[in-house]
């Protein structure tokens, strides 16, 4: 197996650099509130995401480097140069207007928003709050942006919003099935019709399997108790493979019926690979995207960012990754194809990935402001751009 290393290619980096403080955003005096919102408390890989965002602010000035040290994600933070509201619904989506509205009290002009539930409520609180100027949302972790309704498409979308649409392709995704089985031609999927989410990527996976000469056969669920018995009734329906998941609450039983069964699961949540899946692909590049948001959010508070006239960032990239243990467990065979692509695995519990992020350079306010600003302009959606668009949205009608 080629083990390749997954890194950080963003602006965001180990931070060998001075101290500057920002000259716009703290002018008059104000210190500027932001909230990061969250569905679940942010851990491993993907607290990466607010590690980057931390990095950026602190690169622009709005962190000093004490502060910087000693910053802990999930937790409230007030500084010299910026106040941070931290909030996770834990996981249940009755919390999510809570913690919303709880921010928007507190004053945040900015909500960091993760995943689709959490940014349309965020979006339209802030719409209905009654603050001028409306409170910037600042998405990520979004799979399905468009349609979800956080968006229309990159450059129509509400004034106040702007974020990064955690794409990666389902296309690249199915290929990867006859990839480690050049015969299979019938699997089961698992959905929460009530979950915008879960409804694109069913959607995603049946489209690209009709090519393939695969039949999808879906398993809605509604609770965790859905999950094993939609597995063993998918097993007895004799299906090749198992792509996407249940309720995360039922995936060790999921597992457990599947090894027993000798039948492998492709998850398309690259997180599950840790709890166990066999096969997880996907978007993993959660620097990365802290780092976009990290960008718009500094500039959003040094006053360079209209949000109406920005796109919304996407850079497609997909990341293959197998748990060996989960495997021998299950007594599956895995292709060399798929062995060779993967960018790391999962053996004896530990991960072979190497995850390494870039310096930034040390130059001063103005350089970073300009290397920022060229990466805006590269998101800036013109009112020709923004015509088309809606004209072709209005053609789809």
């Amino acid at each position: 197996m080629k083990r390749k290393f997954i890194s950080a290619i963003c602006l965001a980096a180990v931070l060998l650099v001075s101290v500057i403080v920002p000259a716009t955003a703290l002018a008059d005096g104000h210190i500027p509130t932001v909230a990061i919102l969250s569905y679940r408390n942010t851990q491993g890989v993907s607290s990466r995401l607010i590690h980057a965002v931390y990095d950026v602010l602190h690169y622009h000035g709005y962190l000093s480097s004490e502060e910087a040290a000693s910053i802990v994600a999930n937790e409230d933070f007030a500084g010299e140069n910026i106040n941070i509201i931290w909030r996770d619904a834990g996981g249940d989506i009755s919390n999510v207007p809570i913690m919303t509205e709880y921010a928007l009290d507190k004053g945040a002009t900015v909500m960091v928003t993760t995943t689709t539930n959490v940014t349309l409520n965020a979006i339209h609180a802030a719409e209905e709050s009654g603050i001028e100027p409306t409170p910037l949302v600042i998405f990520s972790l979004v799979g399905a942006p468009y349609s979800s309704g956080v968006a229309d498409a990159p450059c129509v979308k509400p004034e106040h919003v702007v974020g990064s649409h955690a794409l990666s392709s389902y296309e690249d995704v199915m290929a990867l099935l006859p990839m480690q089985n050049p015969e299979i031609d019938f699997i089961g999927s698992f959905m929460n019709p009530g979950n915008s989410g879960h409804v694109y990527a069913t959607e995603q996976i049946k489209q690209y399997a009709e090519p393939l000469g695969i039949t999808v056969e879906e398993a809605p669920w509604l609770d965790a108790a859905d999950g094993l018995v939609n597995a063993e009734r998918l097993i007895d329906s004799d299906v090749d493979m198992f792509v996407s998941l249940g309720h995360p609450q039922s995936l060790p039983a999921i597992i457990e019926a599947s090894n027993e069964a000798g039948i492998p699961i492709l998850a398309t949540a690259m997180s599950y690979v840790h709890r166990g899946v066999h096969i997880a692909a996907g978007f993993y590049s959660y620097y990365n995207e802290g780092a976009v948001v990290g960008h718009m959010l500094t500039a959003a508070l040094d006053g360079e960012l209209d949000a109406g006239q920005v796109g919304i960032h996407a850079a497609p990239k997909l990341a293959v990754a197998l748990n060996l243990d989960s495997i021998k467990a299950g007594g599956i065979k895995i292709s060399d194809a798929l062995m060779e692509r993967a960018d790391f695995v999962v053996e004896n519990g530990e991960s072979t990935e190497e995850f390494i992020k870039p310096e930034y350079p040390d130059v001063d306010m103005e350089e970073r402001r300009a290397e920022r600003g060229a990466f805006l302009d590269s998101l800036h959606c013109t009112d020709e751009m923004i015509a088309e668009q809606r004209a072709e949205l209005e053609a789809d009608e």
